[in-house]
């Protein structure tokens, strides 16, 4: 990858943060509480990165939009109290943020979690500092993958679209960049298999936070 690039913006879960297992737990808590069986977690694994109301229709195979809502309102009750506890990072996260910011690279994060989930998390390992700007599910207009919170994140940077790379772990985070237009980095720590996405437009493909940051060294 020779293009500079003046900023790098990630996707949250299973990119920098190795959250998986409490998402599944916390979806099949938020199931078993409202009556639906739980599944595994290679079942419920691949709808991590999705909306809340996409997961948890996914989890439970419900389709009346209130009694999702319903669901939702618990799920981030309990995602409160249960995910900065249990929410670690990926090897290499600080190294990475580092080396960006030593390079001049702007650094943002575009997640549809909730910003108190983000920033708890954050504040808990001391990485916040390496963001310029983070965006949570109730910062943007539309969620993921519309482009609108790309866009948004663009303005706060004040970078072009040509000028920025996101990295992300799912189709949801390769759809963005594509609606937005900006060069995509599938970071290969989710639930999605290189096969998965779209080899003509994935610009790199990394095993590793470490993996991205030696190519901006």
């Amino acid at each position: 990858m020779q293009k500079r690039y003046k900023a790098v913006v990630f996707d949250f879960d299973m990119t920098i943060a190795d959250s998986s297992q409490v998402i599944v737990c916390l979806l099949n808590d938020t199931a078993e509480h409202f009556g639906y069986p739980r599944k595994r977690y290679e079942e419920v694994l691949p709808c991590v990165g999705n909306t809340h109301e996409i997961m948890l229709g996914y989890v439970t195979g419900e389709k009346d939009p209130e009694k999702i809502l319903e669901m939702r309102t618990y799920y981030r009750a309990i995602s409160r109290e249960e995910m900065p506890k249990r929410t670690t990072f990926f090897p290499g996260v600080e190294r990475c943020l580092k080396t960006l910011r030593s390079r001049d690279v702007k650094v943002g994060l575009l997640s549809l979690k909730l910003r108190d989930l983000l920033f708890a998390s954050l504040d808990k390992y001391n990485l916040s500092r390496y963001f310029n700007q983070v965006l949570g599910s109730e910062d943007v207009p539309a969620h993921k993958p519309d482009p609108s919170g790309m866009f948004l994140m663009m303005e706060k940077l004040g970078v072009g679209r040509r000028e920025i790379l996101y990295v992300g772990d799912s189709l949801v985070d390769e759809k963005t960049a594509k609606n937005a237009g900006v060069d995509f980095c599938a970071m290969l720590l989710g639930g999605t298999a290189k096969d998965q996405f779209d080899q003509d437009f994935v610009t790199r493909y990394c095993i590793s936070l470490d993996d991205l940051t030696r190519v901006f060294k």
